[in-house]
């Protein structure tokens, strides 16, 4: 899990790759857009933006090929976050959804307005329903360039 407490830091840090260079791009449009609207840019990256109570859901997911990226738009969120091999696999993962469902405990992470959160493919989350706060939320191809010093 990666979390940037600012646009800034996040730029800092993995503005010079294509890709997340992308994903900032996604970030400031979402919110110009319809709400839960999917879209993309390229073949590796789609979005959309919404409350955090229709981004919540009752169980942790996982992905296997694309990273989940959240960017809290008008308030701070939590997102509960953990391994998954420490948790217990509710839904088998599907190669045409990239998801897979947990349960089991998981740890809550602060996203405050501005941020960004950026789950690594070996852990599952899940966005708690803050209320009046709006996201966009971001699954970034796994494929390409990692995370600098990781």
């Amino acid at each position: 899990m990666h979390v940037y407490p600012t646009r800034d830091r996040f730029d800092a840090r993995l503005g010079g790759v294509r890709k997340w260079m992308r994903a900032g791009r996604a970030i400031d449009l979402a919110p110009t857009l319809a709400r839960g609207v999917a879209h993309s840019i390229g073949d590796s990256l789609t979005y959309w933006w919404d409350s955090t109570a229709a981004l919540a859901s009752p169980d942790l997911v996982g992905h296997r090929r694309y990273l989940t990226v959240l960017a809290p738009i008008d308030g701070d969120m939590t997102v509960m976050v953990a391994p998954k091999r420490g948790l217990t696999r509710t839904e088998a993962y599907s190669d045409l959804t990239d998801r897979e469902r947990f349960v089991g405990p998981a740890e809550p992470v602060a996203v405050p307005r501005g941020g960004v959160f950026i789950a690594d493919i070996d852990e599952a989350v899940r966005v708690s329903p803050d209320p009046d706060v709006a996201a966009t939320v971001l699954h970034v191809t796994v494929e390409g360039h990692g995370f600098p010093g990781k």
